[in-house]
């Protein structure tokens, strides 16, 4: 296992693909380390409630954000012409601009009607909700367009910029409680944004909407399969941190997020630069099976190497961890977290390689596959909380029914559209995942005289 470790970190600093990724972790690395060094910090200042409610606020804001670009945005990866990048940028706003006014109108009129939204302070904070979404779509856009030009230093400034502005708004804001939280996360949004634009003037100077039906026509699979395909899998990834408040208490909803938060916090660091870089590679290799093929089993191995050690000391440690950092009362955030860690591990695997079906421009069979994944999470969901009405077993459920669909999606992945077999795959994991797994359960034991 040792030599596989050196031989696996020597070919990861060794190629393009790596370097890229080295570029976009090694800055985002300092934009997420800041909030994890204050998150003790915060955790003490503010209740569980308050994070409750930032929860469901971002949570929102995320999900209805898929939404808003038509997810013309990935299209820019396969754009072939600096006037069709332009033509696509202008749907994109096009479409920010008449989703976002729609967004607006259901909040002034159903916002208040629907129970799990109506958390303290909403009838405020349900305006900002809506600048929210357009700056998340604005994000994407210029994101995909800062990828497509290899702007992996600028991505990177960009996160350490938001970051920080977000970490410093929260911590000096703290005396308005729940709503500092939302102020920082807001005014993030708009940092990051101002830093990713700036070095791409030039596009948004020369817009012409005269193209824009045209170009919606040549791209329409995005908007037909990848939007509901998102709305799916990010809605019912986010649905925990909206219901779980209303039906087991805002306590318990602040512990679920805080765990979410700190989970996919340096997973998505990781995963988000991996996936990022992979997509801008993997579409210029697309007509090359066997370099496609070794791309993405390269990709594979570097994310098992990556999340091994971290994901399983949580697994078995998660608790104490979580009670040594944060303070004795989010302990119960430390056990959500061990819960999720099975889920977590196999998102990290399959997110960054998903957009195999973009790249292949089978948004439609990736479509089916997310519904489903989607479909079997939120049934999961509601038998924890309305037939066991328990907030850990309803996590267990959660948990187990997403680890098992992100399993099958991979599976799925690797068998329709690569050139190696499911077992190669799936090998390493039990090859050098099982070793560790035992160490670190010896570890327990020693340490507490028990596993569980």
């Amino acid at each position: 296992m040792i030599k596989f470790l050196k031989d696996s970190f020597q070919n990861l600093v060794s190629n393009e693909f790596a370097k890229n990724v080295i570029t976009l972790v090694s800055g985002t690395s300092v934009a997420q380390l800041i909030p994890i060094l204050i998150s003790p910090i915060l955790t003490r200042i503010y209740e569980p409630e308050d994070f409750a409610i930032l929860g469901v606020y971002s949570s929102l804001a995320v999900v209805l954000s898929e939404v808003v670009t038509g997810k013309f945005e990935l299209a820019l990866m396969n754009s072939d012409s600096e006037k069709e990048t332009t033509n696509l940028i202008s749907v994109i706003l096009t479409f920010v601009f008449i989703i976002s006014s729609i967004f607006l109108i259901f909040v002034l009129v159903f916002f208040e009607k629907i129970p799990f939204l109506n958390t303290e302070g909403s009838k405020y904070w349900k305006y900002l909700l809506i600048v929210s979404i357009i700056m998340l779509g604005v994000n994407k856009l210029l994101m995909y367009l800062n990828i497509k030009r290899k702007n992996y230093k600028l991505i990177a400034y960009s996160k350490v910029a938001k970051s920080a502005g977000l970490s410093f708004l929260q911590l000096t804001l703290y005396f308005f409680k729940y709503f500092g939280l939302i102020i920082g996360h807001f005014a993030s949004l708009i940092i990051e944004n101002i830093v990713l634009f700036k070095s791409n003037t030039r596009y948004f100077q020369r817009l012409d909407f005269a193209d824009t039906i045209k170009t919606i026509k040549r791209h329409r699979k995005f908007p037909l399969f990848e939007v509901p395909s998102s709305l799916f899998n990010i809605g019912t990834i986010q649905s925990p941190i909206m219901l779980i408040p209303n039906y087991f208490g805002s306590a318990f909803g602040g512990f679920y997020f805080q765990a979410f938060k700190i989970l996919t916090m340096p997973i998505s660091l990781v995963g988000g630069a991996i996936g990022q870089v992979f997509f801008e590679q993997a579409s210029n290799l697309k007509n090359d099976e066997d370099a496609f093929s070794n791309l993405v089993y390269s990709t594979h191995t570097k994310l098992l190497l990556l999340s091994f050690i971290p994901l399983g000391i949580v697994l078995f440690f998660g608790d104490d961890i979580f009670s040594f950092i944060f303070g004795a009362k989010w302990r119960v955030a430390g056990e959500f977290a061990m819960i999720m860690i099975p889920w977590i591990f196999f998102n990290f695997l399959t997110s960054p390689i998903s957009s195999i079906v973009i790249i292949r421009e089978k948004q439609d069979i990736g479509f089916l596959f997310i519904f489903f994944m989607s479909l079997f999470r939120l049934v999961g969901l509601f038998l924890g909380i309305f037939y066991f009405e328990d907030v850990y077993i309803t996590i267990i459920i959660f948990s187990g029914v997403s680890a098992i669909s992100y399993f099958l999606y991979s599976s799925f992945l690797v068998y329709k559209f690569l050139n190696f077999g499911l077992l190669k795959y799936w090998s390493i994991v039990f090859k050098y995942g099982t070793p560790l797994c035992v160490i670190l359960l010896l570890l327990k034991y020693s340490l507490y005289g028990k596993i569980f």
